[in-house]
């Protein structure tokens, strides 16, 4: 039986965006900012990010594997902002000889992608540089197009809607498929806003959700996944005050997913100033959207030690 027809496992090791925020109430959900872990047979290792969730992922590798045994395993980062690169100077299997990472992600503000993490790590920064860490780092510039991992699985990334160049990515194994989009803003309200279409958020206060091309682009991307894993940082009134940032509101994410027909939508990249009460509240008007639109789908909102294996 060959890796792509195994189980594999996802899971959630940070739930947050924008910045950690640690304390009383964000102890359900979670505090670290975005990482995503996915596993399946003979080893087989894919992180979604590097913002501080990588830290205690990168603790608990070292638990799993033998002391003898090498690491490899492949980094796709979305994008280069804080939240989602700050945790690799603290992901400790990189300080491992032996160990080795291939790194994925597109061209940042004309940088080669190897020299964003040098940049990070210079001494104004960090003690330790990036030419000092023992384990072998691998750096791979993406475009579009699809990349082919040892085991077999697939990863093929697609450009989203967020300030500067950023990267959603779809993995295939060859028995399920999982999306990774964070950090995506509806395309639709900014077209609106350069005055292609008035009045801006007309639909939103009907309370009817309206996709745009691009936006019915990333759902075509999504088509049938088993895990859908998309931004919901923000209410509609949050966003309505925050176009431009890059990011979405929930009922945005719902209807992608219900678009694309997909099995389970993981809200995720959740708002620094959300406490796990409110949360508890936007998973539970969420799910009642669903069930209202008769739809299938599972819905439910990324907390730090989520796991879910698909068979």
């Amino acid at each position: 039986m060959g890796t792509q027809d195994m189980d594999i496992k996802i899971k959630f090791w940070g739930t947050r965006g924008s910045i950690a925020t640690p304390g009383q109430d964000t102890l359900k959900y979670g505090g670290n900012t975005s990482c995503v872990e996915v596993t399946g047979a003979d080893n087989a290792l894919v992180i979604f990010d590097a913002g501080t969730g990588i830290r205690p992922l990168g603790l608990d590798l070292l638990k799993r594997y033998p002391s003898e045994a090498k690491i490899h395993g492949h980094i796709f980062i979305t994008h280069f902002h804080l939240d989602h690169i700050q945790g690799f100077p603290f992901f400790v299997p990189v300080y491992v000889p032996g160990n080795t990472f291939t790194i994925y992600g597109c061209e940042g503000a004309g940088k080669k992608l190897e020299n964003i993490f040098v940049g990070q790590m210079s001494p104004e920064y960090f003690p330790v540089t990036l030419r000092e860490m023992p384990a072998e780092m691998i750096f791979t510039q993406l475009t579009t197009r699809p990349v082919t991992l040892n085991n077999g699985w697939t990863v093929t990334p697609t450009y989203v809607n967020h300030p500067g160049l950023a990267l959603g990515y779809k993995l295939d194994t060859g028995k399920h498929k999982v999306a990774y989009l964070t950090d995506n803003e509806p395309f639709r309200y900014l077209l609106r806003q350069q005055g292609n279409q008035s009045p801006m958020f007309d639909d939103l206060d009907k309370g009817v959700v309206e996709l745009e091309r691009e936006d019915k682009n990333l759902v075509e991307f999504s088509r049938g996944v088993d895990i859908l894993i998309h931004d919901a940082q923000y209410t509609i009134d949050e966003y309505k005050a925050k176009l431009s940032w890059g990011h979405s509101f929930y009922e945005f994410a719902l209807e992608m997913a219900i678009q694309a027909e997909v099995k389970q939508l993981v809200l995720f990249h959740h708002d620094p100033m959300r406490p796990d009460k409110e949360l508890d509240d936007i998973l539970l008007k969420c799910q009642k959207i669903v069930s209202d639109r008769k739809s299938p789908m599972q819905v439910v909102a990324a907390w730090e030690g989520l796991e879910i294996t698909l068979p």
